[in-house]
């Protein structure tokens, strides 16, 4: 039998899905995360495939984090969450921009 704890995971979890809720700012994203195990290793993706943010492993008796990108570009990101390096993501892209300010304008 395997001890992996992503194999024992992926064979009996009932827990519910991971859901995300992002907010963009003016440099980065923050991701707030529900429904993750302590020992996850959590990964916020652009498109699926540009990682946005270090790995972060869920701490012992923590089900949400909140995850918060690297410095990004202005423009529109298409956020979703990987879990544990799989190739899928577990949740559905959520599109956010980033760089949206309102200019205050200073007359002289």
């Amino acid at each position: 039998m395997r001890r992996d704890k992503s194999y024992l995971r992926l064979v009996g979890s009932s827990t519910p899905e991971p859901t995300i809720e992002v907010l963009g700012g003016p440099k980065t994203i923050t991701v707030h995360v529900e429904n993750v195990l302590p020992g996850q290793m959590c990964e916020i993706l652009h498109n699926g495939m540009l990682s946005l943010s270090h790995r972060v492993v869920v701490d012992g008796n923590t089900s949400s984090i909140d995850i918060t990108t690297f410095a990004l570009k202005p423009g529109e990101y298409h956020v979703s969450l990987r879990l544990d390096g799989r190739l899928d993501c577990v949740t559905e892209p959520q599109t956010v921009v980033v760089g949206e300010q309102l200019e205050v304008r200073r007359s002289s």
